[in-house]
């Protein structure tokens, strides 16, 4: 069989009713995927939780195509209508139940990207609910690592600018085409969309959201729980809870205030 084949199969016997041979045909399937591999035995298996960004794959793939890391067997979702579907030729398993019994040796990386406060939910229930703390980081090969520290459960694109002595924390999303200032640190489950610009000695908290070509200027500090709407520059250091929008960027009620008051809106 090929492992194309062995996928298909793997998704249909989590539809499958009777427990006991569901298990059977599991079993069966997992032990021929580790025959087929047998010839990288330092490859890791990996499940990924959440199909949405698809993106995800062809990052998979890039990183096993510079080194033969990752075992990828398939997605995990919530939504029991999305199993036996495929993405990218890799199935939806079944919900992440199954990381407490057939999965739970696998490394899991946390795909789920709603909101950074799901995120941050998600990621935690990787630990606390299932017992895993293997989240490796996928970062793509081409991505200049030098002087710069990473914590874990990462998700960096390609075409990422890091300067040096920056620090990424645990389970942030770094999309392509993103440039980071030397000595700036970042904390947790934090999403930068494309291009965003965050310059230099700047400091951010987590679970804060960039959008696309978004900025933060040189040596500004933002807190938690932050949302920066796409094109907004921001000139001023930020404390936890705003929505912003503009250039440069304000809260959005006072963007708005300020708009009926000029009488553009």
């Amino acid at each position: 069989l090929t492992q194309t084949p062995l996928l298909k199969l793997l998704g249909f016997c989590f539809l499958m009713k009777q427990n006991q041979l569901r298990g059977k045909i599991f079993m069966l399937i997992t032990e021929q995927f580790k025959i087929m591999n047998s010839n990288n035995k330092n490859m890791t298996d990996l499940v990924v939780l959440g199909s949405g960004n698809v993106d995800i794959v062809r990052l998979i793939e890039d990183i096993n195509q510079d080194e033969k890391r990752f075992n990828f067997i398939g997605f995990l979702e919530k939504d029991e209508k999305l199993i036996n579907k495929e993405v990218l030729g890799y199935p939806i398993l079944g919900t992440d139940d199954l990381l407490l019994d057939k999965l739970s040796g696998c490394a899991v990386v946390n795909n789920i990207i709603g909101t950074t406060r799901l995120h941050e939910i998600v990621s935690n229930n990787i630990n606390n609910k299932y017992k895993i703390y293997n989240t490796p980081n996928l970062i793509h090969p081409k991505v200049c690592r030098k002087y710069v520290n990473i914590g874990k459960g990462n998700i960096i694109y390609e075409n990422i600018g890091f300067a040096t002595k920056v620090s990424i924390g645990d389970f942030n999303i770094i999309y392509p085409g993103t440039n980071i200032g030397h000595e700036t640190s970042i904390g947790d489950f934090n999403l930068l969309a494309l291009n965003v610009v965050i310059g230099a000695r700047c400091t951010i908290g987590s679970r804060n959201l960039f959008g696309n070509s978004s900025t933060l200027s040189l040596g500004l500090s933002m807190a938690n729980d932050n949302s920066v709407g796409v094109g907004s520059v921001i000139i001023k250091s930020i404390e936890s809870g705003n929505s912003l929008l503009g250039n440069p960027a304000m809260d959005s009620i006072s963007l708005f205030k300020s708009l009926i008051k000029d009488k553009k809106i």
